[in-house]
């Protein structure tokens, strides 16, 4: 079997993943807070979302492509209510590390389903992997086992990617004092706060 689709599937992973959005924001700031697992952990579920909507429009759903119109008003003002109150939460947190007075660490597991939900909500991630994979589908992924290669690739790379990202933000943390990391939480919490505004403004 030709390699095209693997291949193919690493550049569309990354070109998902390597962005940073709402996602590696919350990556980052939840590495800050609770270390690379907890980060990676993030990465990996909103990783989870994108391959099984790839896994969608690669096995025909390209027809989906009005129902994702119609849907894409909900889903904008879902997301855009998530994302302001996660920002709400990172904005009155007085304390950043792991181990700060009356803060339990967030688990991997509650990391995973939590951005697994949210990543599900956000319709950018929809529509950005449809614009990515539609002209791919029933041409290069016609077999089962390029469809696979496809989507295998999109999730090593997503993978490497949120190792790469959670690894470097978790040395940089060994270094910082806790009062940037209170600054860079403030910030994570500001921009998510506008990402959540530009998601609600886009219903209008």
């Amino acid at each position: 079997m030709s390699n095209t689709p693997l291949l193919l599937g690493l550049a569309v992973g990354f070109s998902i993943a390597v962005p940073i959005g709402p996602m590696g924001i919350l990556c980052i700031q939840r590495t800050l807070a609770s270390g690379m697992r907890v980060g990676l952990c993030t990465g990996l579920g909103a990783a989870t979302v994108n391959i099984a909507y790839g896994a969608a429009v690669v096995l025909g759903m390209e027809s989906a492509a009005p129902w994702m119109e119609r849907a894409g008003r909900v889903l904008s003002i879902a997301a855009g209510i998530v994302l302001l109150l996660m920002a709400a939460r990172m904005l009155m947190r007085r304390h950043v590390a792991e181990d700060a007075p009356g803060q339990a660490p967030r688990s991997c597991a509650s990391a995973y389903l939590s951005a697994l939900a949210f990543n599900a909500a956000n319709p950018m991630s929809l529509l950005l992997i449809f614009s990515l994979l539609s002209p791919i589908a029933g041409t290069t992924a016609t077999s089962p086992a390029a469809a696979s290669a496809l989507l295998f690739g999109m999730f090593a790379a997503a993978s490497l990617w949120w190792m790469l990202l959670s690894g470097g933000v978790a040395l940089l943390r060994s270094r910082l004092r806790p009062e940037l990391l209170l600054h860079a939480n403030l910030a994570a919490g500001m921009l998510l706060t506008a990402y959540g505004t530009l998601a609600l403004a886009r219903v209008n």
